[in-house]
């Protein structure tokens, strides 16, 4: 649902761009999402009993390849159910054989340059499915641990030691220090001096490091280099310190020289519980506490992820982030909406080296070939017979794969032919607009903007619109990984892909994270209801050879109030939607469209124009009326197209209309339709006064068969002018006879509800009340007269005065005053023996 979020925002774009007469190229493709895959892929083999790892290789790789295809099919299906204008001509594939040469030859440029290297990094381990993975793919969750008090005694003999705390005993064999803050008070003494290691034996310095919160614990801490980011930095400014092994192996099991024979072979739970009981049998274990703390799994297998320092290969890029920092500064690429840029800025500006390997079987090969005869590594596009530095013909590929992302971030100009000089590239590079959730801001959006100008020498973009996160009714974020978001065919079998693509912006903004479920479709749909009556209700006012509008009908200031006004409606909407769509605010434009729709034209409009709709105020009225009608309404699913094209398709071909497809109609244009602000003003107040009298009707309980009389006394000349023009229309849809409009200083009628706005005083006959009414006023008088007299005993009590707050007195004078309104009312209503009134 995530991707139909994006998918659904890109074609609004792409739509109304085409309409607008634009070049638009959208070009479709999938990645080969290689650990997720392959972690999919793994699943399906553990139901039915088999594990993926003790496959032979090509079995292995040709089951996962059957689930591809299976799933290429289906992604592809559920785009083309969804109706994006996708140009499936010219579909790409990010392992078909151009994106293989591509990423190929990019690997080698960057190698050439510098930028390539293999070396030994901290990086995160996924022990269970045994490979680096990327930050993407770590999820942090704060979760219940104890944390031990661990006493490591001084080496010199002395009594006593320092505390250190942790929560994982299990990695003490790895300790080659314990670091303190250099200006914690408690432990100045301690710098320099030694320790030995519990459960090991060996010796370790006591070192001062600015990276220690001296809050934490006793503000000492066990610095385990290989297995803790934290930890291998501090031993980096401390050269001096052990350069120590690995003490777990790749399915995080403990091992190496450092672990004694009694913990080898261990899984890391065992060995902790064997460690506790080793370390309090010992007299070093000084407490123990419980300890929330954040906890990083695997996104893929969730596992808890190993900190481990691996060899890999890396890119350097701190020189490919600098020009698109500049570039995101001088404006040159823009991010939507701009409060992200904060964030894209932090990280880019304290950015890592980027691990590109991963040891997967499904994947781009790593285009590396190690000499067996002089240990040299041979880089190339093609898998070369021989070595490139001494010809031996003993060759071993690098057995490990690239990262995914390594060949999405090529994705702007890759997709358009690069690295040939192609006519699409030429034509459509750099392209306008990315679409894509936040949550990859970092992992590919920032590392295109790296490729872009690093290989083409231009911006891969100039828009980034960044979308939310769709989440389920309890608020979790959907992911096919949860297996909370719902497969979009289902959804669309149920409720139509029109009515998911306009649940999906609409009412929450797209930028940002929103529930998404059978409330929002159920709205969706009811809109796309109502459109669809509105459609057909106009078409019983064309009649048969009525031709397609070109534009509004002449309208003047002897036009009906309801045409000027909707026409200037319109154009408000219109300008509104263009804007929101310039400013990447599909939601916004959504609103505009849904409010105008729903509202103003299917609810006022076609209300107030019925009579002159069906002939009744004469031809003339009639003639422009249905003008109007018709093209507002051809105009609206125009403008709703981008948004919905099945709905508004279906229904444009079922009006006049000049053109074979609405999907290729100009997108019309807002000054087609007159402004006329006045025609706003003066409508608002007619809206108002029926409004009021609504109202009224509810609060008197005047029964639907009742057509009472009414009486408004206008705020000023102006409203009483309009009012007095469009009294028919206020009577028929208030449900109201005989609008009278009073001067200033006129009594109030008697026997009347009343209602007080901007507007002026509006009045309505009330009926006559029954018995039963009445006893129950003469009910309520008495329950509130005792109110009041309580109130007013209180109020009349010197004591109380005296020692309640002010703020009480006021409450209980406030409450009086209430109370006598309300007993006032009752008895103007008894006295006239009319219904109940409202509560105020």
């Amino acid at each position: 649902m995530g991707h139909m979020l994006g998918d659904t925002v890109m074609d609004i774009l792409a739509r109304q761009h085409r309409m607008r007469g634009r070049p638009t190229l959208w070009v479709p493709g999938l990645d080969a999402a290689g650990l997720a895959t392959q972690v999919e892929v793994r699943r399906r083999l553990l139901k039915q009993g088999t594990l993926l790892e003790d496959l032979p290789r090509a079995q292995a790789l040709a089951e996962i390849e059957k689930w591809r295809e299976e799933h290429e099919r289906r992604i592809v299906l559920q785009a083309r159910a969804g109706g994006f204008s996708l140009d499936w001509s010219r579909f790409r594939y990010s392992m078909d054989p151009g994106c293989v040469r591509a990423t190929r030859e990019v690997f080698l440029r960057l190698y050439r340059d510098g930028l390539l290297y293999r070396g030994e990094r901290m990086i995160n381990w996924d022990p269970k499915l045994r490979t680096a993975i990327s930050d993407l793919e770590v999820i942090h969750a704060d979760e219940e641990a104890t944390l031990l008090y661990v006493r490591y005694p001084w080496a010199d003999g002395r009594p006593g030691g320092i505390e250190v705390a942790t929560v994982r005993p299990e990695t003490i064999f790895g300790d080659v220090a314990v670091a303190v803050h250099p200006e914690d008070p408690r432990h100045a003494a301690d710098v320099g001096r030694r320790v030995r290691v519990p459960l090991t034996g060996r010796v370790v310095p006591v070192v001062a490091d600015p990276a220690i919160d001296p809050t934490f614990g006793a503000g000492a801490l066990k610095v385990t280099p290989r297995h803790d980011l934290v930890d291998y930095e501090v031993a980096q400014r401390h050269p001096e310190l052990a350069s120590p092994p690995d003490i777990l192996d790749d399915r995080a099991r403990l091992a190496g020289p450092w672990v004694p024979p009694a913990y080898q072979g261990l899984e890391i739970g065992a060995a902790r519980e064997k460690a506790i009981e080793e370390l309090d049998a010992g007299g070093l274990l000084v407490r123990q506490e419980p300890y929330r703390h954040s906890v990083a799994r695997s996104e893929r297998s969730d596992a808890p992820v190993e900190p481990r320092i691996s060899t890999q290969w890396f890119v350097r890029m701190q020189g490919l982030a600098a020009p698109v920092v500049g570039a995101v500064r001088r404006g040159e690429i823009r991010i939507h909406p701009d409060r992200w840029e904060r964030t894209f800025f932090r990280w880019m500006e304290g950015i890592q080296d980027w691990c590109i390997s991963r040891q997967v079987l499904w994947g781009h090969a790593i285009p590396v070939y190690y000499c067996q005869t002089c240990g040299r590594e041979t880089v190339a596009v093609e898998p070369p017979r021989e070595c490139a530095h001494c010809g031996a013909r003993d060759l071993r590929a690098d057995p490990d794969v690239l990262d995914t992302w390594f060949t999405s971030w090529l994705w702007p100009f890759l997709a358009l032919g690069w690295p040939d000089r192609t006519a699409d590239l030429e034509r459509y590079y750099p392209t306008n607009v990315l679409v894509t959730g936040r949550d990859i801001m970092f992992f590919w959006v920032a590392r295109m903007m790296m490729a872009g100008y690093y290989f083409t020498g231009a911006r891969p973009f100039a828009d980034v619109c960044f979308t939310g996160m769709l989440r389920d009714a309890h608020g979790h974020r959907m992911s096919k990984h949860l297996g909370n978001s719902p497969d979009p065919l289902d959804v669309m079998r149920e409720w139509g892909a029109d009515a998911m693509r306009f649940g999906l912006v609409f009412p929450n903004p797209t930028d940002e994270d929103g529930q998404f479920g059978p409330a929002t479709l159920e709205g969706a749909r009811n809109f796309l209801t109502k459109t669809w009556n509105l459609a057909r209700f106009t078409l019983a006012y064309v009649p048969p050879g009525t031709a397609a509008p070109v534009g509004p009908p002449p309208i003047g200031p002897a036009s009906a109030l309801e045409n000027r006004w909707i026409l200037s409606r319109f154009r408000r909407t219109s300008e509104e939607v263009d804007r929101a769509l310039e400013e990447f605010a599909p939601t916004r434009a959504a609103t505009a469209l849904h409010g105008f729709v729903w509202h103003d034209l299917a609810d006022r409009y076609v209300e107030i124009a019925k009579d002159a709709l069906g002939g009744k105020r004469g031809e003339a009225a009639q003639r422009e009326a249905r003008a109007t009608l018709l093209f507002v309404v051809e105009r609206c699913l125009r403008r709703l197209h981008p948004f919905v094209p099945h709905v508004t398709e279906e229904l444009w071909h079922a009006l006049p209309h000049s053109g074979d497809l609405l999907a290729t109609a100009p997108w019309p244009a807002p000054t087609e339709a007159p402004a006329d602000p006045p025609s706003e003003i003066e409508m608002e107040s007619v809206l108002e006064a029926i409004r009021l009298l609504r109202n009224l009707r509810s609060e008197e309980h005047i029964p639907p068969e009742m057509i009472p009389r009414a009486w408004i006394r206008p705020a000023g000349p102006e409203i009483a002018r309009v009012l007095a023009a469009e009294r028919t229309t206020v009577e028929r849809l208030a449900r109201v006879r005989g609008v009278s409009l009073l001067e200033r200083e006129a009594p109030v009628p008697d026997g009347v509800g009343s209602r007080v706005a901007p507007l002026g005083e509006c009045y309505l006959e009330r009926p006559p009340a029954t018995i039963s009414e009445t006893r129950a006023l003469e009910r309520e008088r008495e329950k509130l007269a005792g109110l009041l007299a309580k109130a007013r005993g209180r109020l009349e009590d010197a004591g109380f005065r005296a020692r309640a707050p002010p703020e009480v007195v006021r409450d209980v004078e406030g409450k009086a005053r209430d109370l006598e309104e309300r007993i006032r009312r009752i008895d103007e209503h008894l006295k006239m023996g009319a219904s109940p009134p409202s509560t105020p």
